[in-house]
């Protein structure tokens, strides 16, 4: 059961930041598991019922939704071993964290979000996207119009400057989705206090709930044809 964040996870995040090696952690291991990993592994488990609920296909095993604090080096400039930062990641099994669509709950000692949508929307998926918003503008503008939604909730994601100018008669909001090259959506914590609460958890599940009408819509993109997209 998550109880909470402690203020040892925060000083944890901001030391390896400037001892990121390995005598550093391994001397300071215990703290790790019990400051960072173990509330991050409770957390990832109480909202599994949440997520599975919303698309019973998404992985919610802990055990596979919690990141590493082991950075992958191999073809990176930075040879930092750890990460000062850590995730929840909820995607359907056998997809990539890359080009996958789920839910994400992310955390350092100086900022925490939450969210869903696309690390890396495929091409295929934008131009679905597109297709929906020209056939649908009802449809998604009603998504992001929705009161709770609109006041949780800020859409982000890199644009096309130049390419796939967005027709005129498509609302302000539609045509920044329209020229979307990434989609998600983002939620951030601005009481950290609240960290330290186990009520995060009953925060964090809510705003996944309220987000369940944008995933859909994105997992309609996830389709090799816009046609098996149904609305």
């Amino acid at each position: 059961m998550f109880t909470g964040f402690s203020r040892e996870m925060l000083a944890f995040f901001a030391a390896i930041r400037f001892n990121n090696n390995r005598e550093f952690f391994e001397e300071n291991r215990q703290i790790y598991e019990q400051a960072v990993r173990n509330p991050l592994m409770a957390l990832a488990e109480t909202l599994a019922p949440t997520v599975l609920a919303i698309d019973p296909q998404l992985d919610a095993r802990p055990g596979r939704s919690v990141s590493r604090i082991h950075r992958d080096v191999r073809f990176s400039k930075d040879k930092s071993p750890y990460r000062d930062y850590m995730w929840v990641g909820f995607r359907q099994t056998g997809e990539s964290r890359e080009d996958t669509c789920g839910f994400y709950f992310d955390i350092s000692d100086t900022a925490v979000h939450w969210g869903c949508g696309y690390y890396h929307m495929q091409p295929e998926y934008l131009k679905n996207l597109r297709q929906l918003i020209l056939d649908k503008p009802t449809y998604v503008q009603g998504i992001l119009d929705e009161p709770a939604f609109a006041g949780t909730y800020q859409v982000c994601g890199e644009r096309y400057v130049r390419q796939y100018a967005p027709p005129e008669h498509l609302s302000e909001a539609l045509g920044a989705l329209y020229q979307k090259k990434s989609v998600y959506i983002e939620h951030t914590l601005e009481d950290m206090e609240e960290l330290f609460s186990p009520a995060l958890a009953d925060h964090v599940a809510a705003d996944f709930r309220m987000a369940e009408p944008f995933y859909t819509l994105m997992r309609k993109c996830a389709v090799k044809r816009i046609e098996e997209a149904r609305v």
